[in-house]
């Protein structure tokens, strides 16, 4: 079975693919805490440790632009940086 970490885990895109069965694929769901997308040290220990096949990047803030007015260094590590 291929190992699959999904970023962004507890995300709205996520919770749908969770609902899927595969036989070929074990999906890892990692959220925030697990895995910090703007910290590589937090990603190497996560790819290191899981040895996955492959990386679906589900990670990043759903309402950009509203959180880019409020926070815009926030905006650009999650959207840009850690993508």
């Amino acid at each position: 079975m291929q190992k699959i970490i999904v970023t962004g885990g507890k995300g709205r895109f996520a919770s749908v693919l969770s609902k899927i069965k595969s036989k070929k694929y074990k999906f890892i769901f990692k959220d925030k805490k697990s895995l910090d997308i703007t910290n590589i040290s937090s990603i190497k220990k996560n790819l290191n440790k899981i040895k996955p096949k492959f990386i679906l990047h589900l990670a990043g803030l759903s309402r950009p632009l509203n959180q880019h007015k409020t926070n815009i260094s926030k905006s650009i590590n999650l959207n840009i940086i850690g993508t």
